[in-house]
């Protein structure tokens, strides 16, 4: 019996590109369910010839949060994803023709208060600091008390002393409520603020018991990566590449969760003011390089194969859902496969 086996992100990043497929109804019903028999095979291997088609010419864009199961899938694939290089020349334009110096006219009036801190950071993030730092100060000033305050203030060069943070971060234990709020990626990297390993390796611990973990897998990399500096057995070198890996995977609307890495990177790694923290970090961001095309994402693309080879086979297609990975193999499907789907 001819079988492949794909890892369970790989299958589903296909899926979610078979989906926004229109004119491949078998592809749908079987694909999607548990496979297909063999008398709707050469159906079958026609619209995987239009999926390979459309894969050809579609345009690899990944946008959140309507797409960030794909995105996720991504993360795990080691496929890069990145909006940032848009977003950077957005931050460009408004640098240039002075919106944040200025924040006068229909900006003034729908955000009286000024930009967002989500706004803020990023605009820092690609070289815009003078024109925040007014905002940055103000904002702080709003949220004063909050964890969001405290970043404000250190990106627009106020000192932050560690014992702030460590207080706002209370006991690791804490980590473990379930309406924790700011979340576990803004709150676990103030566990590290000071060189205690234990403390800081009792968060981790908890954080990692946490549902949903996996999606923080990169920071908490980083971070124990920290852990394996203090006691000097993980390399300077392995901590940056940690670091990197960690804020590639920080999606545009995720950006205040840059902050806290990059005080941390600052604190242990290289000494630099705050804004040139981040903007290194965004400099690193923007130059993700994201495949162009459908066609262009490999796993996505040996789905595929897999399947029309197996379809070419004639015997059936069956897609079995495993724990760690999805088995497709030429056979017939089980009974009822594809009822659910009606």
């Amino acid at each position: 019996m001819e079988s492949r086996h794909l890892s369970t992100p790989a299958w589903s990043a296909f899926k979610a590109w078979l989906l926004k497929l229109h004119g491949v109804p078998i592809a749908h019903l079987r694909l999607l369910t548990g496979g297909c028999p063999a008398e709707e095979l050469p159906a079958l291997a026609k619209e995987l010839k239009r999926v390979r088609a459309d894969f050809k010419k579609r345009p690899n864009g990944v946008s959140a949060p309507a797409d960030e199961r794909l995105r996720r899938d991504y993360a795990a694939l080691g496929v890069p994803w990145s909006a940032w290089s848009e977003v950077a020349l957005e931050v460009q334009r408004d640098l240039k023709r002075e919106r944040y110096a200025r924040w006068t006219g229909a900006d003034a009036l729908e955000f009286p208060e000024g930009p967002s801190a989500q706004d803020l950071v990023t605009v820092v993030l690609f070289g815009g600091v003078e024109q925040a730092r007014p905002h940055l100060l103000h904002r702080a000033s709003l949220a004063s008390g909050s964890l969001e305050a405290l970043w404000c203030g250190w990106l627009a060069g106020r000192p932050l002393e560690p014992e702030t943070l460590r207080a706002f971060a209370g006991a690791p234990e804490r980590l473990a409520e379930p309406l924790y709020t700011p979340g576990i990626e803004e709150v676990l990297p103030l566990f590290f603020v000071e060189p205690d390993p234990a403390r800081a390796e009792r968060a981790l611990e908890v954080a990692s018991a946490q549902r949903g973990a996996s999606r923080s897998q990169p920071l908490m990399d980083f971070l124990r990566s920290l852990l394996g500096l203090w006691r000097q057995d993980t390399s300077v070198e392995e901590v940056r590449a940690r670091f990197d890996a960690s804020v590639a995977t920080v999606s545009p609307s995720e950006v205040t969760h840059l902050s806290a890495p990059a005080y941390l990177y600052g604190r242990y790694l290289e000494a630099l003011p705050p804004h040139a923290l981040l903007e290194r970090v965004g400099s690193r961001l923007e130059r993700i390089a994201v495949p162009a095309r459908v066609a262009d994402v490999q796993p996505v693309m040996e789905a595929l194969t897999a399947l029309e080879e197996l379809t070419a086979l004639g015997l059936g297609l069956r897609v079995e859902q495993r724990p760690g990975d999805v088995l497709l193999s030429a056979q017939e499907p089980e009974p009822g496969a594809g009822d659910e789907f009606l």
